[in-house]
């Protein structure tokens, strides 16, 4: 099976408006709600596609129930979450009718005692020994230190599995020095590691081969839109997503990885996994708000994903 672990899952909160006007009265056209978090996110798309998955993290409060519900009750996912004193968070966003990017309000999270710290390392501990994936990411509720995806990645190795880091800034930087074995920076995360700008699925290539070649045994580096680029001992891959009408991206990157891992937890080629990752990703950006892909989506988009060896 993959374990995911989200250690700061949310409630996304999607609010519809016309227009945004600051410091006036804005009416609301629609709200959608859904549960959240990268690794929440990776868990739904991998049960839709019917990979076994377990999911993990901290939760608490009626925003950690509403999460427990969705995750476990809606979608099905085995779920073996440490419940915290705090609230998880909720995360607001204002998506207005012309299309452009939404206005996030992202809470911080709870504040996590050494105490709940300690209890999840044991439960990751404990269901590292029967998978085969890992997959760590999103932000950090207070009281976590930063080299919190080191301490899992180390815990996940020692029992052979193989580690999944989807991470920014610090955390990230921490966590590539547990050695993961696969690692999925978007553009403005390569652009931070690297230094330099990622503006096309080429400088995707040079940078995923880049970052591979300094240690990742699997890189993948994706530019939205524009597509994906894949760099592993195999070789180097590009991938040309469907021309679909984007709704909204939340979500997107996190389905692409569910994707890749579908492909490699049935020992897949990674051309494929490529393939089915970006086509994972471009269903969720036809979704309305914070909701995910379905297997009938993904499959159908497929045929359509441009995968090139570059």
């Amino acid at each position: 099976m993959t374990l995911t672990v989200t250690l700061n899952p949310s409630v996304d909160r999607l609010i519809y408006i016309r227009q945004l006007v600051p410091h006036d009265t804005n009416r609301i056209l629609r709200i959608e709600e859904d549960a959240g978090g990268k690794g929440v996110n990776v868990a739904r798309v991998l049960k839709r596609l019917g990979v076994p998955v377990t999911a993990t993290g901290f939760l608490g409060g009626r925003a950690g129930r509403y999460v427990l519900h969705e995750l476990s009750k809606v979608d099905g996912v085995e779920c073996r979450f440490v419940w915290v004193k705090g609230s998880t968070r909720t995360n607001l966003a204002i998506q207005e009718e012309d299309g452009s990017p939404p206005t996030a309000l992202n809470e911080r999270g709870p504040q996590i005692s050494p105490e709940e710290l300690g209890k999840l390392l044991k439960v990751v501990e404990e269901l590292s020994q029967n998978a085969r994936f890992v997959a760590l990411g999103g932000s950090l509720p207070s009281g976590v230190p930063t080299d919190i995806y080191a301490t899992l990645a180390d815990i996940a190795a020692r029992h052979g599995a193989k580690v999944v880091l989807d991470a920014d800034g610090e955390p990230l930087v921490q966590g590539l020095k547990a050695s993961p074995f696969l690692i999925k920076p978007n553009e403005n995360e390569t652009e931070r590691l690297l230094g330099r700008a990622i503006d096309t699925v080429e400088d995707a290539a040079r940078a995923a081969q880049e970052l591979h070649t300094g240690g990742v045994p699997v890189v993948i580096v994706s530019i939205g839109e524009k597509g994906a680029a894949l760099a592993c001992a195999e070789g180097c891959w590009t991938a040309v997503p469907p021309r679909v009408r984007t709704v909204s991206t939340i979500g997107s990157g996190d389905s692409m990885i569910a994707g890749v891992l579908s492909v490699l937890m049935r020992n897949g080629t990674m051309d494929e996994a490529l393939r089915w990752g970006t086509a994972a990703g471009a269903a969720t950006a036809m979704t309305d708000g914070s909701d995910i892909c379905t297997a009938q989506q993904v499959r159908e988009l497929l045929p359509q994903v441009e995968v090139k060896r570059w």
